[in-house]
């Protein structure tokens, strides 16, 4: 099997930016001194990662291959630039993503409160792959995604209106002559009928809007303002006038409304108030007074005019109404530089594929924060322009990094290509990543752009798979106590703390403070140096410190209060083998203490059932769940059951076995510690179940024995799962009419089925770990099952009602 572990490092962006001139660094020196540390950190850790793949978004030669995909974007009319009503952040002076401003209005990097700006910003046209990205989340292929489903689909939004792009123009008067000159951007109308697109009359939108400006007003009414701009229909030419208006039902999310007189009475009030056309396009259920669309069914048309505008670049998509398209414009040096070039002859210029990359230029002085050096880099900034020759200038904007970080998997296959981003044989015989480890926090921004990227590059056939990503397992949050001054609300670090008053208050100041949890950050001074745990604990006490008592899923409060059941397992495994040395070199001291045939047999079977037990546990876990928590939790009880035992037990081949198959693993959580407890079990084992000759980490995984009941599990709507014991030997080898068979012989088994008859037998089989059954079945009495139904929910509730009230009632003791 191929195995592809790599790691790398997503390096641009505004955190390192902050971060660098706050240590007066240049961005590339600071990043570069940190990647090396943190490698040196992971190394130390023992984790195993393929180095010869290792990658940095920051590196030329990594960024070229982005910019070469940003250009494809573009030729296939999915990148543009338009003046848009942007978010700001006055303290890192750059624009946010709307997913990059929190509930409270505030920037999720510095807290500040953002402010609205009109600004030119570069824009990726995600919402042409709405429709594809939400049915794709249907994908069986996709394993373990269970909550970030959810998210996704409600990120993207039901996908029931079609956008409608459409030009515009301002009228000018030019020697007593009217004259239409076209306005920068385009209006991105959602409508869930484009089929009636002829019959528009107007186009709204809100008071504030960036339409709604002097330069635009012409007529002012009680209700509504006329403006001097109008949209062009993309299909007809014909031009629809646009008002500023607040009082029209907008829909949630919508930027614009449009009027459609002869489908709404409003509409038609309004249009007849504001002097517009009403055109009358619907009779008898088909389209008249629509060009080559009239006498045709609204479907029909609907597939019609949606094509067209397909053809034409003007939408056509199917989209949700409040999905918006991804802003990545950055106001910022550290970024990957947009490969484009003003001209003032020939307007927007790409930079030509050959000329890749456009790398930032070395600054010698980093200002603090506030406007981009690369507006300040005059010969960087300075160029010719590809087309004509003649002079112009670079675009000083930058990428967001989330465009970085959206196809970085596919490099990690090709890493040293220098012909093209990745070869596409590697990529149809690797790719869908088979896991995929991530934080929960990147469930929606970052996983929803990486599968927007890999559609697209599917759908240009340069990726094979639609979907990156196969199995899922979203990290919860690390949090770390952070120490906030009540009064200023500056954040103060550890040893500025006073911690001999109850609560703790400043140092020095003695003023109070917010003591809390919260996301670890540098601007929150509650980060945890992991070289200080490992320096304290060693490797890999902190691999087990890091893994134990909390699911990854879970979010966790990191606190040294934690730390002591896992030091103690520890410690109690470390006797455990030594012990068991002790008492195989001492074998007289041992048999001195001995037991009856029928203890030494009790005691065998105690730990041949718990073995077993745990080794079915902890593969599942390993294979299938990956909560790493639960092995470890599985381990100190299987640890438990070898104390439990008397020692002349540990004469036995069972104890032997029992405690080798503990060690084998442990080895992929603590592979230093397991080393050791192994060389000093080896020193004495003499079971044919181990080799010897072999290192630990090369050990065959233990199973579990052939003779040891697993579970059979079966269950029917309205009812509470059950499952039958069966030996390994026979569960791992079963057909689906063996599996019915079994069940079957249960003597309530008719009464569990009820009023089902069961047509098909569909079987799952897990060997070595356990089976489950699937029934088809038809229902003789809806009824009965409906009532079985109305039980089993009324129980939950009631179970789910207890629970709470215990909860609560503990609060309350407390």
């Amino acid at each position: 099997m191929w195995v592809i572990h790599p790691m790398g490092w997503d390096a641009f962006g505004l955190p390192a930016e902050n971060a660098a001139i706050d240590c007066n660094e240049m961005p590339d020196q600071w990043t570069y001194k940190n990647i090396q540390q943190m490698k040196d950190q992971l190394q130390e850790l023992g984790c195993k990662f393929d180095w010869d793949r290792e990658i940095a978004t920051c590196d030329p030669e990594y960024y070229r291959w982005t910019q070469a995909i940003f250009l494809l974007l573009f030729r296939e009319g999915l990148v543009y630039q338009e003046e848009a009503l942007v978010n700001w952040d006055p303290v890192d002076q750059t624009v946010l993503a709307n997913e990059q401003v929190d509930i409270n209005g505030c920037s999720w990097r510095s807290g500040a409160q953002v402010e609205k700006r009109f600004l030119k910003q570069w824009f990726i046209k995600t919402t042409r792959f709405s429709k594809s990205l939400l049915d794709g989340l249907s994908d069986p292929a996709l394993e373990n995604w269970n909550d970030i489903i959810k998210i996704q689909r409600h990120w993207i939004g039901d996908c029931v209106g079609y956008r409608v792009e459409m030009t515009v123009e301002q009228k000018c008067v030019c020697s007593g002559t009217d004259i239409w000159t076209p306005v920068s951007g385009k209006l991105a109308l959602w409508m869930p009928q484009p089929e009636l697109i002829h019959g528009i009359s107007f186009i709204g939108v809100h008071s504030g809007h960036k339409f709604d400006s002097s330069s635009y007003r012409v007529l002012k009414h009680d209700r509504y303002q006329l403006l001097n701009i109008v949209a062009v229909c993309p299909i007809s030419q014909r031009q629809v006038p646009i008002i500023v208006c607040d009082d029209l039902p907008y829909s949630e999310d919508v930027e614009f409304y449009v009027g459609i007189p002869c489908i709404s009475s409003i509409d038609q009030s309004l249009a007849r108030t504001c002097g517009f056309d009403t055109p009358k396009i619907i009779e008898d259920g088909k389209l008249v007074n629509s060009g080559n669309l009239s006498d045709l069914t609204l479907e029909s048309a609907r597939q019609e005019v949606t094509q067209q505008l397909m053809d034409i670049g003007a939408g056509g998509f199917q989209t949700s109404v409040k999905l918006r398209d991804w802003l990545i414009s950055r106001q910022r040096y550290w970024g990957t530089p947009i490969p484009f070039i003003h001209c003032p002859e020939c307007g927007l210029v790409p930079v030509p594929e050959e000329q890749l990359p456009v790398e930032l230029p070395k600054i010698s002085s980093f200002p603090k924060r506030g406007a981009s050096p690369l507006k300040e880099a005059v010969d960087w900034l300075t160029c010719s322009c590809p087309r004509c020759g003649g002079k112009a200038e670079r675009e000083t904007d930058t990428m967001d990094t989330f465009v970085d970080s959206s196809w970085y998997f596919l490099r990690f296959l090709d890493p040293s290509n220098s012909e093209s981003p990745f070869r596409h044989d590697i990529q149809d015989k690797m790719m869908p990543v088979d896991l995929y480890i991530g934080g929960k926090e990147h469930a929606d921004l970052h996983l929803y752009f990486a599968r927007f990227l890999q559609h697209f590059l599917a759908s240009k056939g340069i990726a094979s798979h639609s979907e990156p990503f196969k199995r899922l397992i979203m990290m919860g949050m690390v949090m770390g106590q952070s120490y906030m001054v009540k009064n200023t609300g500056q954040y103060i670090s550890k040893d500025q703390v006073d911690f001999s008053v109850d609560p703790p208050v400043a140092l020095g100041t003695g003023e109070p403070l917010v003591v809390t949890f919260e996301k670890m950050s540098k601007s929150k001074l509650n980060g945890i140096d992991p070289q200080e745990i490992l320096q304290k604990y060693g490797t890999d006490t902190t691999r087990l410190l890091m893994l134990g008592n909390f699911a990854p899923s879970s979010q966790r409060n990191w606190s040294e209060d934690t730390f002591p059941g896992i030091l103690n397992w520890q410690k109690r495994l470390w006797l455990t083998v030594m012990d068991f040395i002790n008492i195989r070199k001492n074998t007289q001291d041992s048999e001195k203490v001995s037991l009856s045939l029928e203890g030494t047999q009790e005691h065998t079977q105690f730990l041949w059932k718990s073995r077993n037990r745990y080794v079915r546990s902890i593969t599942y876990v390993f294979e299938y769940t990956h909560q790493l928590s639960v092995a470890i939790s599985f381990m100190q009880g299987l640890t438990s059951s070898l104390r439990k035992v008397p020692n002349c037990l540990m004469l036995s081949e069972e104890f032997e076995r029992t405690l080798g198959a503990l060690i084998i693993m442990l080895s992929p959580l603590a592979p230093h510690f397991a080393s050791e407890l192994w060389a000093g079990f080896c020193s004495v084992a003499n079971s044919s179940h181990i080799n010897k000759d072999l290192a630990l980490l090369e050990q065959q995984w233990p199973e579990v024995d052939q003779e040891y009941p697993l579970s059979l599990k079966y269950s029917v709507l309205g009812k509470e799962a059950r499952e039958v014991k069966v030996p390994r030997k026979v569960l791992d080898h079963l057909t689906p009419e063996a599996a019915l068979d079994l069940i079957s012989a249960a003597e309530d088994f008719q009464d569990y089925l009820g009023e089902r008859s069961i047509i098909a037998t569909h079987l799952k089989v897990l060997p070595g770990l356990e089976a489950s059954v699937f029934f088809k079945y038809k229902v003789q009495d809806i009824s009965k099952v409906k009532e079985a139904l109305k039980k089993m929910n009324a129980e939950k509730k009631k179970q789910k009602l207890e629970k709470r009230l215990k909860k609560e009632l503990r609060k309350a003791e407390c």
